[in-house]
């Protein structure tokens, strides 16, 4: 029985699979720019410091 591809086209398919593969974990993983929330200078601040107990 004959394989229906050769060597080079296997590494090439398997490459091009491993390569979408992490571009799509990629794009799920990691939220672009525009999706994050826009902070204003007093907010990210305010966020940043420790809050103090009352």
């Amino acid at each position: 029985m004959e394989l229906p591809f050769t060597g080079f086209e296997l590494t090439f398919i398997i490459v091009a699979f491993i390569i979408f593969t992490l571009f799509s974990l990629a794009s799920v993983c990691f939220q672009p720019q525009a999706a994050r929330p826009v902070l204003k200078k007093h907010q990210l601040n305010s966020e940043l410091r420790p809050q103090k107990n009352r």
